[in-house]
């Protein structure tokens, strides 16, 4: 019943996707502008869900386990990243924006956990789910497949990018390509669903990753062939609820991976634009290898 119920809203958030016209370029709120949407022209949706400041001092999360601490600067990155698809493509990606403070609502859990059962919040909570859906739908129709990126920041001792494709570093660690297990806990199990001639390890740690290729740029990253798995007492995110939910097989044409990032060189204000760059030259060769797709 659970199944039928999201399958139907999927398909009322579709037909409102198609229905309404989007013009690209521009940014869509809801009133109280907790929420941004930018609607992009390219297969590529990024979501940057702990980045907001607006905090209600009404609406405090306060149940047990809450985390509240922001991922500073990540919405100027992915505005950075936006202004550097610009400039190499005249395109852009689809780019999902929380402006409310986490300590209000946490838009990479389920509305439960994440709004900690205040009614109030449950609002931008289903604005900021909903904007990803209609950009998840823009894009799969326009282009079949699209790529979903959610975008953190983190403040481990490690100075490098974690890639999270779902799988624990334990799992990275002993990476099998013939793992069915790995395969379908993935985040990019629905890529390899639809073509047979990519594997596993390719999209994680093979010379065309994401990883690796951010790693040729000049940005650590893991998993990629430079590093291909956390140690054991490395810190390491390996995706949450949004990574779950949008790469999952009710969105069969997209996959995509959690990016942590960390603040110097990639999200201080000295870095955010040569990070940028290498991003669009990256995800521009990926767009390629991936989606047989050039821009």
């Amino acid at each position: 019943m659970k199944f039928i119920k999201l399958t139907l809203l999927l398909f009322l958030i579709s037909g409102f996707a198609y229905a309404q016209k989007w013009e690209v370029g521009k940014t869509y709120t809801d009133d109280e502008k907790w929420t941004e949407f930018i609607v992009g022209d390219l297969p590529l949706i990024i979501s940057v869900p702990h980045g907001g400041a607006v905090t209600l001092p009404d609406a405090l999360r306060d149940c047990k386990g809450a985390v509240t601490v922001t991922d500073s600067r990540t919405i100027e990155l992915a505005k950075e990243i936006e202004k550097a698809f610009v400039a190499k493509y005249n395109a852009r990606p689809f780019i999902i924006i929380s402006n409310i403070s986490r300590k209000n609502v946490d838009q990479n859990r389920d509305m439960a956990e994440g709004t900690c059962g205040n009614k109030a919040m449950e609002k931008p909570w289903n604005q900021f789910h909903n904007y990803i859906d209609t950009a998840l739908a823009l894009a799969t129709k326009k282009f079949g497949k699209a790529i979903y990126i959610d975008l953190h920041g983190h403040g481990h001792t490690k100075q490098r990018l974690e890639v999270g494709y779902l799988l624990k570093a334990e799992e990275l660690r002993s990476l099998d390509a013939k793992d069915n297990k790995q395969v379908a806990k993935s985040s990019v199990a629905n890529l390899l669903a639809t073509v047979k001639s990519f594997d596993l390890e390719q999209l994680l740690v093979g010379p065309n990753a994401f990883g690796t290729l951010m790693a040729q740029q000049g940005i650590d990253a893991v998993p990629s062939k430079q590093d291909k798995a956390p140690l054991e007492d490395d810190k390491y995110f390996n995706g949450g609820y949004n990574t779950v939910r949008y790469t999952s097989n009710k969105y069969p044409n997209v996959f995509g991976w959690q990016i942590e990032s960390h603040y110097k060189g990639v999200r201080d204000a000295e870095g955010r634009p040569a990070f940028a760059k290498a991003f669009v030259d990256v995800m521009g060769s990926y767009f390629k290898t991936y989606l047989n797709k050039s821009f």
